[in-house]
């Protein structure tokens, strides 16, 4: 059995622990050879124990703490540069011509303690802010790629398509025609994919979009409308209040539209929809419930998680746009399967008194 090959990530994990580990014996030590510790002795070591028992912890917090790699090795970096500058502050100090007492070494391996962890700490807020930075650059990058290359490319792909198709029907052969028209659904569906994804961006961005209190009801007889117009074999039976507001934006509608459109696409029977909406103090529940078979248990797992694998990931982008879209607002969505089908619950936020006021202030003549 081969032993695990040494990292940067296990190595500046294991300088933090086994520097909190000499530490904290340093001063528990200390503290038992005292005979009748003062309070001050007291309030010495426990300054010091508490950053030293943190970075002995730091074996199981560092790693899940959103960082990885070489960022746990500069965080580790900065502990030790931490830990010198203390160090010799202290050193310093202690040479100063002032009377000595028997808690020296305490005060010594406190300002270490608190120099390695403060290192440690700032190194982590460091490496954070970076790989912020980074992600925010990737999915600038992604985006662009998916909404302006990757769709000019496929739209370029359409009209090859368009020519082939027609030289397929003047041949009259049925077998190119069936993989012509399996081609062209297939380029449709990751068009409107590109499309999903300028709507994640959006999704992403919450903070530049106007949230305010809107009426639910419209918004679901709307969709309600657009899915039977498109798919007219398609029953909705609607259970719906007179008004019902919620904190959201014109990204609403795309929720709706995506629950409801996935409840019918995925249908294996003539489809048909149940949608509610119920009020609990100044939360607000649509539930839209479908015939479909389950929902697979990995998709579940997914969502729940927040995390996609290789070995489980879901189909598509539809369920992860509306939970994003969802989570600005404040809200969440739930996912309940049965042997009848699905039902999808969204819940929202409703506007607080001051959204009101503001409303009102808004309308008033």
């Amino acid at each position: 059995m081969t032993s695990p090959a040494l990292t940067k990530q296990s190595l500046g994990t294991g300088y933090v622990v086994a520097t909190g580990v000499v530490i904290s014996g340093a001063l528990l030590a200390h503290g038992m050879s005292l005979v009748r510790p003062s309070p001050i002795d007291v309030v010495i070591l426990s300054v010091g124990l508490t950053p030293a028992l943190a970075l002995v912890a730091a074996n199981y917090w560092l790693p899940v703490s959103g960082l990885s790699g070489d960022q746990i090795w500069t965080a580790a970096e900065w502990c030790g540069l931490g830990i010198a500058l203390f160090t010799l502050i202290k050193i310093v100090v202690l040479l100063a011509p002032v009377p000595q007492s028997s808690m020296v070494p305490s005060i010594l391996a406190s300002g270490v303690a608190v120099g390695g962890f403060g290192g440690v700490l700032f190194g982590w807020l460091l490496e954070l802010r970076r790989s912020r930075r980074r992600l925010a650059q990737s999915n600038e990058v992604l985006f662009r790629v998916l909404r302006h290359d990757l769709r000019n490319d496929l739209n370029v792909a359409l009209g090859h398509l368009g020519e082939l198709q027609r030289e397929t029907a003047e041949r009259d052969d049925p077998k190119s025609r069936a993989h012509v028209e399996q081609l062209n659904d297939t380029i449709d569906d990751i068009i409107d994919t590109t499309e999903k994804a300028r709507q994640i961006e959006f999704a992403f961005d919450a903070d530049r979009r106007a949230q305010q209190p809107i009426d639910l009801v419209p918004c679901v007889r709307e969709q309600a409308k657009k899915i039977t117009q498109s798919y007219p074999e398609t029953t909705v039976d609607l259970d719906l209040p007179d008004q019902s507001k919620v904190y959201a934006d014109w990204m609403l509608d795309v929720v709706l539209q995506n629950v409801i459109e996935n409840g019918v696409v995925h249908c294996e029977a003539t489809p048909t929809l149940y949608i509610s909406v119920e009020e609990h103090g100044r939360t607000v529940f649509v539930h839209i419930g479908d015939n479909c078979p389950s929902i697979p248990q990995h998709e579940q797992e997914v969502l729940d998680s927040g995390a996609e694998t290789q070995l489980r990931h879901s189909k598509g982008v539809g369920l992860w746009l509306t939970t994003w879209i969802v989570e600005s607002y404040g809200g969440a969505v739930h996912l309940t399967t049965s042997d009848d089908g699905n039902v999808v619950t969204l819940e929202l936020c409703g506007p607080t008194v001051i959204d009101e006021i503001r409303q009102t202030l808004r309308e008033w003549p």
